[in-house]
């Protein structure tokens, strides 16, 4: 990560750690160096190697410690 200005993961299963995780690892890394991840993202095989933004709008989901997000690609 230290040669890469990476700001966000996204991933098309239902967590960024294993399905019996119980230390959630990745989860505390990523956090600690500001990194959020998407988990559950559909289509992303529909997107180019290079050359596109993406935006992700989170519900406000008050004292939660995440949100389902309405995601949008923009192609460059």
């Amino acid at each position: 990560m230290a040669n890469r200005k990476i700001s966000a993961v996204a991933i098309d299963t239902a967590s960024i750690d294993y399905g019996q995780s119980q230390l959630f690892e990745t989860h505390r890394i990523l956090y600690k160096e500001g990194i959020f991840a998407i988990e559950n993202v559909a289509r992303m095989d529909a997107l180019p190697v290079k050359g596109f933004e993406i935006i992700a709008l989170p519900m406000k989901i008050q004292g939660g410690s995440g949100a389902p997000v309405r995601i949008i690609a923009i192609l460059s």
